[in-house]
């Protein structure tokens, strides 16, 4: 297969390229890199492009869809819950459907938290496509625009990305790749969730609401991402920009 991407070398959002190699027909994921360079790419592949999927919402993963949708002469989809809200989009798609190629098959996945219709797509055999939900060393916030809640988020990760075979490769929308075995073994918050890392005691502020850092990662672009719990019991995944450290 022909998997390929665009990358914006600001925010380091990803455009995926999804194409069997024999057939020469695919997909292209999120449309927030250089648009140009994107349909450049697809022109290099010699690839006839049937759809763009739009994981969700946010700008950085929807800028270049009209000008690639007219350039590809293809629909662009999203999840109901993201259609009215991303720019271009004429269907669409929800867990469970399949773009069916001769050789291969792209299902979607519904994995919500980052946004209410997030979606991400498994190609068996070749990996899974994570959007803002599963990056290498860290995941998605809970806070932006459109989202929904943090068990929404771990709920997405832990039963519908990390339940598949430890060798499949993760294509995030953001950053590098990796695999669900790595990410189950190595990623902070997993670790965690697992019960395998003790969750952190610091107390810290979000806007100036009180919480505990219960964990502190890295995230793709070289800062920081926080799981933090409010005084209630409501957790969050939160930019570590927004943080402030405070001193008992």
């Amino acid at each position: 297969m022909i998997i390929d991407r665009v990358q914006h070398p600001g925010h380091l959002v990803n455009s995926w390229l999804i194409a069997g190699r024999e057939e020469a027909r695919g997909l292209v994921v999120d449309t927030g890199a250089d648009p140009g360079e994107i349909l450049a790419l697809v022109r290099r592949h010699n690839v006839r492009i049937v759809g763009i999927v739009c994981t969700h919402r946010h700008f950085d993963h929807t800028a270049g869809n009209e000008y690639l949708a007219r350039n590809l002469g293809c629909p662009v989809y999203a999840h109901p819950l993201e259609r009215p809200h991303v720019a271009g989009a004429t269907e669409e798609i929800d867990a469970g459907h399949e773009f069916t190629f001769s050789k291969w098959t792209a299902r979607v996945i519904h994995i919500p938290g980052h946004t209410a219709g997030q979606i991400g797509l498994h190609v068996p055999g070749e990996g899974v496509w994570t959007a803002d939900t599963l990056f290498k060393g860290s995941v998605g916030g809970t806070v932006g625009t459109g989202h929904t809640t943090f068990d929404d988020l771990k709920r997405s990760v832990m039963e519908t990305i990390l339940s598949l075979p430890p060798e499949t490769k993760i294509y995030p929308g953001h950053g590098e790749t990796t695999t669900v075995g790595s990410e189950f073994e190595r990623n902070p918050f997993v670790r965690v969730w697992r019960g395998l890392d003790e969750p952190g005691t610091r107390p810290a502020r979000v806007e100036g609401r009180r919480v505990t850092v219960e964990v502190w990662a890295r995230d793709y672009d070289g800062g920081h991402k926080a799981q933090v719990v409010f005084p209630g019991g409501e957790r969050a995944i939160v930019p570590g920009s927004r943080v402030q450290r405070v001193t008992l």
